[in-house]
């Protein structure tokens, strides 16, 4: 009878493990279709953002010396921009 207990409460912790990942799987995909509906009414392209690893280099292409050379400028002050024509808001 011990057994059979066991078996059944191993049975609904399962169950109830899988349930919670199924809803924040689910929940995770309702928030990115909100978030991208929402940017989309608002006149945005939603961004896509891809990783790549490169696995032969150290630190997943995480670079230790620099890419190009260093070039060292002399700073100036820029003058103001002159005032932009105001458009019509319709």
């Amino acid at each position: 009878m011990q057994r059979i207990l066991s078996f059944l409460l191993r049975l609904v912790l399962l169950a109830m493990g899988l349930v919670f990942a199924a809803s924040l799987l689910v929940a995770g995909v309702v928030f990115s279709l909100v978030l991208v509906v929402w940017s989309l009414l608002r006149g945005k392209r939603p961004r896509v953002v891809r990783f790549r690893v490169d696995p032969r280099s150290p630190f997943g292409g995480m670079r230790t010396e620099p890419r190009g050379e260093v070039v060292d400028i002399e700073a100036r002050v820029v003058p103001e921009a002159p005032q932009q024509l105001k458009r019509d808001e319709r």
